[in-house]
Parts: C-alpha cells; structure tokens; sequence
C-alpha cells in the first residue's frame, strides 16, 4: 500500500543554509561536533515514560498488514484508544475516539518516554509508522518506543463515513464525467451536498476537525499520561499539528521536529500550488531517474505521462479512469515508494508502460491505492477544516486555465481539488509559537509531491519568531518524508532526541 507557496516575505527573514553545511552520503550522516552533555543546565526538558499508561493490546500483525508491511523481527506494535473532548475551544459537548499505535523493540529502554508521531490528515499515522519502521525508523526504538497518533475521524480514530458512494466517487473523479463545460461548477455541486451529510453527521462537531483541535487531542494524550512535556515528531500536515500544540503548549514540548512542514496560517491557494509545483518536480526528478536507470518507459518518460493524462482528459484513461484518478495514482506512488528508489521508480513506469499497451491492472491498483490511501471522508473533513482564505468559483475558474500553462501535468487537477473545500464552514488560524525555550529541527524534501519545499523556508522563520534556534537536513530526493524515505536524514534526528541539542550546522542528503 505504501513502501507513498509560500514563497512571501517571510522567506525573506528567514535564515539561508548555514555557511559550509556538511554534505552527507548515502552511508549515513553522524552526530555533529561534540554533543552538549545531559548535565548543562539550563536545557530542553527531559522526554519522560509516562505515569499513567494506556490500556495496550497487542495488533504487530493487523498494523503491519494493514500497511502491507512484513513484520520486523523483534519489533511489536500495541494499539490503544482514549476519549478526548470533541470541541474544548467552543464549549461543544461530547467526546471522540483517538486510536494509538506504539511500538517498541527489545532494545527499547523500559523506562524511556516515547516520541510521538502524526502525519495529520495526509494519512493515517498508524499507517506511515510500519512503513518508516521497515525502512530506518527502527533505529528510533533503541532509545524510545514510538506513539503514532492517528487525526480524529482517519484511521485508528474512529473513521468517519459521512458521504455516500455517488458523491465519493465524483469528488473522486472531479466529476469529470457529468455533463456541462463548467467543471468547477459540476463538482461544487457535489461536494455541497457531500458537505451537508458531512457537518450533519459530525454536528455539533463541525468546526472541530481543524488542526488546533488536533493539537488538542495529543495535550489530552500527555495529560493523561501525566508528562511534564512531549517529543514531538510532525510530518507535513503532522507538523503543522506540532505546530498549532506549540503554539498553545509552548512549555509542554521537550523536543520539536518538524519534517515536510507547512506554515499555520498559509492561504490554501497557496499550499495547493506549493503541492502542485513539488508534483512537478517530482515527476522531473524520477523521469531522469527513469531515463539513467533505462525503465521500461524507454527515451521519453514524461511524454509517456503526458500522453496517458492526455487520454484521461479526453475520456479515454486506463480503464475509463479519469485524469484525476490517473494524477492522484501517479503523485501518490512518487510520495510513498514501496522499496527502494529505482525499484519503486520502474514499478511506476511498469504501471504506465502497461497502462499504455493496454493492460492497465498494475495502474488500477495505484489508483484504488491513492484513493484508499488519501481520499477517505476523514481526510476530506479535516483537510477542508483546515483550509484557510479560500478561493472564490471565479478564481478557481482562473487558475484552471492558468495553472494548466504553468503546470502541464499538476495544474488543473491541483486547481480543481480546491473546490472540494469551498462549501466548508470557514475556520481560524492557530496561534503561532511564541516564547519557545527548545530549538526546532527541521527536514524537507527536495522534490515532495504532498506539500512541497517551500514550507521549510517560512517555518523556520515562525521558529525564530518564537525564539527558537533551528537546523535543517534538507533530502534532494523524491518523497514525503525525510525522515521516513531518508536514512541519511535519520541520525540529526535520533542524536537531537537524545540530546536535545540541535546539530552544528545544517546538513544536506543526497537523493
């Protein structure tokens, strides 16, 4: 299943690549410089096991095969639930279910606190942990277990299904297929009534699906653990959770990493065309990749992408698929390789080389693997709650033309998906960080298909604003994820869990 622009003037402030960053190998990256010892004072709080641990149970064989992922020897996961406060910022009644998953290993300290891992509403977190557990994940347990927290109605959380199959489907497809010439006008027909059935079946909750809410449901996971802080790892949207928690618990986070991050407050035009330009790129970097590697795709792989969108475009997709169906398939297999690089970059081009000759189940299962993977209602509520400063019809009809002359590929498809959200009831900004006592790590991605590499940029800044120093691993490969698809990216996070000392200099991984 898996292995899957704010460019403003907040850049501007922020700190470039530190003078001589150290350049990493494949072989691994190393602890920079002599580490700070535990003894100085002041320094980052202690990550804490907690006090009062949840009811664990046993699920290492249901987890991994949920995410198509062999066990690893000596690695358990234990699954758990907690109720937390559906609205605790506007007073609504009622409480939610949020699903955990920990794991450890037999080298995992007993009394060690654990890391706590979101993915927010990219995907579920109890999916993205196997998956960074069979690459170098596992490498984190020798010092800690590791809690995944999936976002409340995805997942483990008591998955939300709110709309019905006609109306998933065409949201889906971007309602590519019904009659008229005014796409943006079809499918925000559809998703007006998919977003009725949905704020009806989670009232009174409908304003509790953003990311300060989220933030909320981990600091009732702390406080029912009875810890004085968390560590906290956020991985694209995950981050902007971590985000939103610091800004509301600045004195409750012992350690703060932040990979493939997105700014709080971003307008959702502008995130959209960050995600469709890290599409893009993307789709460059693994036809070069495909080209030196000689994938089935022969002299010309992106043309052979451009020719199977074309054909969706005009009815004529893999299997009656549409052009959305075919572009969500495609990012999502760039997002989340299965394997390693070019075993996961030839697969793609197997699917494509098939789709093209006629044989298009190797496509089909990437395409019900995107929709599985990123399009369930859960992620439709929380993504859309979280969509700030919409754009209007018109503009949206604006970028459709535009955005298709920018991004041949991405554009119109990237342009059309913000429709999904216009109906949705408006939400707010979290409140940024402020007064932040420990530093911040943060990783990006080169060429990430799901939010980007702008966003490394302008957090940084938001960290400074809060009085946080900061480094940067920076992967030049293609994923969503450093820390998850990056071994090299991996030891600067494990050596600042440790120590709580970020490393000397900022560290660049090759692809």
């Amino acid at each position: 299943m898996l292995g899957v622009v704010l460019s403003v003037a907040l850049s501007a402030c922020a700190p470039g690549l530190a003078a001589n960053p150290r350049y990493a190998t494949d072989a691994g990256a190393h602890p920079q410089g002599a580490p700070q010892t535990s003894k100085q004072a002041p320094g980052p709080p202690a990550i804490e096991a907690p006090k009062n641990d949840l009811s664990w149970r046993d699920c290492t064989s249901r987890v991994f095969g949920a995410a198509a992922v062999d066990p690893i020897p000596g690695v358990t996961l234990d699954c758990a639930s907690y109720d937390a406060d559906l609205d605790p910022i506007n007073g609504a009644s009622g409480s939610v279910s949020i699903g955990v998953v920990r794991a450890k290993s037999a080298q995992t300290p007993a009394d060690a606190g654990p890391l706590v891992l979101t993915t927010g509403s990219d995907l579920p977190s109890s999916v993205q942990l196997p998956v960074w557990l069979s690459r170098a994940g596992a490498d984190v347990l020798a010092q800690h277990p590791i809690v995944s927290v999936d976002r409340r109605g995805i997942g483990m959380s008591g998955a939300l299904d709110c709309r019905d199959l006609f109306d998933r489907q065409e949201m889906f497809e971007q309602a590519q297929f019904q009659s008229g010439d005014d796409p943006v006008a079809n499918l925000g027909a559809v998703t007006m009534t998919a977003t009725t059935s949905c704020t009806d079946t989670i009232a009174p909750g409908d304003s509790a699906y953003d990311n300060s809410h989220a933030a909320e449901d981990i600091e009732r996971l702390r406080t029912t653990w009875d810890v004085p802080a968390l560590a906290l790892l956020g991985v694209g949207n995950g981050a902007q959770v971590a985000l939103a928690y610091a800004g509301e618990h600045p004195n409750r986070v012992a350690r703060l990493v932040l990979d493939s991050p997105l700014p709080l407050g971003i307008a959702a035009e502008a995130a959209t065309e960050q995600r469709v330009k890290g599409e893009q790129a993307a789709l460059d970097a693994w036809a070069k990749q495909c080209l030196a590697t000689n994938c089935p795709l022969g002299p010309d792989p992106k043309g052979a992408v451009d020719s199977l969108l074309t054909a969706a475009r005009a009815g004529n997709g893999p299997g009656g698929a549409s052009v959305a169906a075919v572009a969500d398939a495609i990012s999502t297999a760039l997002a989340y390789p299965q394997g390693n690089r070019v075993d996961a970059g030839n697969e793609l081009a197997a699917a494509i080389a098939d789709a093209r000759s006629g044989n298009t189940n190797r496509l089909n299962n990437l395409i019900n693997q995107a929709e599985t993977l990123r399009q369930t209602d859960g992620q439709f509520v929380n993504s859309c709650s979280d969509a700030l400063n919409r754009p209007t019809p018109d503009r949206v009809r604006e970028l459709v033309v535009a955005w298709n002359k920018l991004y041949p590929q991405f554009g119109t498809v990237g342009a059309l998906d913000m429709v999904k959200c216009l109906n949705w009831p408006s939400g707010t900004t979290p409140k940024e960080p402020h007064d932040l006592k420990i530093p911040t790590l943060l990783l990006g991605v080169q060429n990430n298909p799901i939010v980007g590499s702008e966003g490394v940029a302008a957090v940084a800044a938001t960290a400074i604003n809060a009085g946080s120093s900061n480094r940067r691993v920076m992967w030049q490969g293609v994923g969503h994820g450093a820390a998850i698809y990056s071994p090299c990216a991996l030891p600067p996070v494990i050596n600042y869990l440790k120590t709580g000392q970020l490393p000397q200099t900022d560290t660049y991984c090759p692809a």
